[in-house]
């Protein structure tokens, strides 16, 4: 399931919310949606539930990894890296480490403690 934007941005500000200290570095830039990639990777360094995709540089809380390390949010930028057929062979069934994944459930928000 791929989220929209929106819903990216909401998860994010509930999570900085669970933070003060983040909530006040980060809160008006979540809010206004005034990001850029140096926000988005200062943020992704102080929260684990969320990755950049390399593609068109948006925030996610689920996403495509290739090769382990490699994130991309959508199959439509995935694909402008990797074709099909080539994800489903480094796939190998579940045995590589090129993988659909979450985020998210590295969360306070998801695991309930705010």
């Amino acid at each position: 399931m791929e989220y929209s934007n929106k819903t990216v941005y909401d998860f994010l500000i509930k999570e900085c919310k669970t933070k003060p200290e983040l909530w006040a570095e980060f809160g008006t830039g979540l809010t206004e949606r005034t990001c850029d990639a140096d926000f988005w990777e200062s943020l992704s360094e102080e929260l684990d539930c969320f990755r950049i995709c390399e593609e068109c540089g948006q925030p996610m809380i689920e996403g495509f990894v290739v090769d382990g390390c490699q994130t991309y949010c959508s199959e439509e930028c995935l694909h402008k890296h990797i074709s099909e057929e080539d994800y489903r062979e480094a796939y190998n069934d579940g045995n590589g480490d090129t993988y659909w994944t979450t985020w998210y459930e590295d969360s306070n928000t998801y695991n309930g403690d705010n």
